[in-house]
């Protein structure tokens, strides 16, 4: 079974009928699948959204043949999702999102239950957007000469959404278990929502899901002995501390992030103290969502200059963090990054 049937098999009969008629090409390329209450079912691609009708046929714009999702669909899907146990899923409900037994993602539009100032539930579900998760074997091998050496770099992917971040990590994790990075390293996959390893392929990685980054990269340390941890999504300052003392203890993380360039970089505080503290080597920038899982440049970890201010004053030890070839006048081919030749 493809990914995209995967994603389809959660949605209602009605509906899984219809977007099985959808071409072999263009499954393939769904990136996901969009559903709204009493509203339009689109199909996310590359280039944009499109509207699925009856047949299978796609348009750029919708129209009277385009396929609708009923409150009632929606509500069915939901709960496919929730594996019939919505009190399961509680805690990431409250974040937004709810991932299915076999690894798929799901964003959640709703209304928040708010408790002493935080998000506890959501209700009235109103839109549903499930990603088409999916291996894609091989989309790291461009990282190859990084390993060259037997030792493992700590690394921060970065990307849009729908860069093919996840996929990116997990085929990381893939080949440094497997020895097709040169030698088999003893990985530890801390997978918090359970989306790294819900597609299969990490077999050979120790993978602690449902359990929090901070914690599981603690813990990791202290039970796994990891040659390197990897997680997805880095955000939180609890994280960079983590990672900071996983460090210290000799381990190098890989992680992903949300960036598209360093001027976002220098916006997420969690983010801009990791960078602040050197704790990763390399940068790696994805293309973008137009071009998932390829490289755009890696950057060196080490190519930027501390700016001390007010933040520095929070307990942090930046205000912000600056390219050094925008803080040099020397010429670019100065700068210390790499550009990978497409």
């Amino acid at each position: 079974m493809g990914d995209f049937e995967r994603a389809v098999d959660f949605l209602p009969d009605r509906l899984q009928e219809r977007l099985r008629r959808v071409s072999l090409s263009d499954r393939c390329r769904v990136q996901e699948i969009r559903l709204r209450k009493d509203g339009l079912l689109s199909l996310s691609f590359p280039e944009g959204e499109r509207t699925p009708d009856g047949w299978g046929r796609l348009f750029d714009k919708p129209d009277e043949r385009s396929l609708s999702c009923t409150g009632e669909e929606l509500e069915k899907t939901f709960l496919r999702l929730c594996d019939y146990s919505v009190h399961s899923h509680e805690q990431e409900l409250s974040e937004g999102f709810v991932t299915a037994p076999c690894g798929i993602r799901a964003g959640v539009a709703g209304t928040a239950v708010r408790q002493n100032g935080r998000v506890i539930a959501v209700r009235d579900i109103r839109s549903l957007c499930i990603r088409v998760a999916g291996r894609h074997d091989g989309c790291a091998d461009r990282l190859r000469p990084l390993f060259s050496s037997g030792t493992v770099p700590s690394l921060l992917i970065l990307g849009e959404p729908s860069a093919g971040k996840t996929s990116f990590l997990r085929d990381i994790a893939r080949q440094l278990s497997d020895g097709s990075f040169g030698r088999r390293f003893r990985v530890t996959v801390v997978d918090e929502r359970g989306e790294i390893a819900g597609v299969g392929g990490l077999s050979n990685c120790d993978v602690l899901t449902g359990c929090l980054k901070p914690q599981g990269i603690l813990q990791a340390v202290r039970t796994l002995a990891p040659d390197v941890i990897l997680l997805d999504e880095l955000g939180t300052l609890d994280e960079v501390e983590a990672i900071t003392e996983n460090l210290n203890a000799g381990v190098p993380a890989i992680a992903t992030a949300h960036a598209r360039d360093m001027a976002e970089c220098q916006k997420r505080e969690a983010i801009r103290l990791a960078l602040s503290r050197r704790v990763f080597d390399k940068l790696v920038f994805l293309s973008g969502r137009s071009a998932p899982g390829s490289i755009r440049e890696i950057r060196e970890g080490d190519t930027l200059e501390i700016v001390r201010g007010d933040w520095a004053d929070r307990g942090g030890t930046a205000d912000r963090l600056v390219d050094d070839r925008a803080a040099s006048p020397a010429p670019e081919s100065a700068g210390r990054f790499t550009r990978l030749a497409e």
